[in-house]
């Protein structure tokens, strides 16, 4: 089985997003997506955040209850390797395409869940992504790696 959106998140700002059956995906993001301190999230550099299943799959084996959505994702992935793509990778999801910008910089709000989880996210960063082509997505879209 190849790489799919598992789960679209949402907030009106803050952590956890919660999951939604589909969106359009456009230059400031996930329709409907809010952030609580624009210094460090949203724009246009970092319009979408990704984690995967898998790493929430780990964290859980460390101890930590959390699920997706949970760290404040947008796109949370399953069958796609997050640590073995680099900035610049683009990904086509559903219709629309999006380009790693940067890592994930754990923030001192994930405290709430679990201490050790900032700690732990270091070692698995999630991405920051700008939009190249809107369009609409929902889970089970697939993920392909741009060339």
């Amino acid at each position: 089985m190849g790489a799919t959106l598992s789960q679209l998140n949402i907030s009106a700002g803050g952590m956890p997003k919660r999951p939604i059956a589909e969106a359009m995906v456009c230059a400031e993001g996930v329709a409907g997506d809010r952030h609580r301190n624009l210094k460090y999230h949203g724009g246009p550099e970092r319009a979408i955040c990704l984690y995967s299943e898998e790493w929430y799959d780990w964290l859980r084996e460390q101890g930590i209850d959390v699920s997706a959505g949970c760290v404040g994702e947008n796109f949370t992935t399953r069958g796609i390797d997050l640590a073995s793509l680099k900035v610049g990778d683009r990904l086509r999801v559903g219709a629309c395409v999006i380009e790693l910008t940067m890592t994930r910089t754990p923030c001192r709000n994930l405290a709430q869940w679990d201490k050790r989880l900032m700690r732990l996210m270091g070692d698995r960063p999630g991405w920051k992504a700008k939009v190249i082509m809107e369009g609409p997505v929902r889970p089970g879209d697939t993920i392909e790696r741009l060339e």
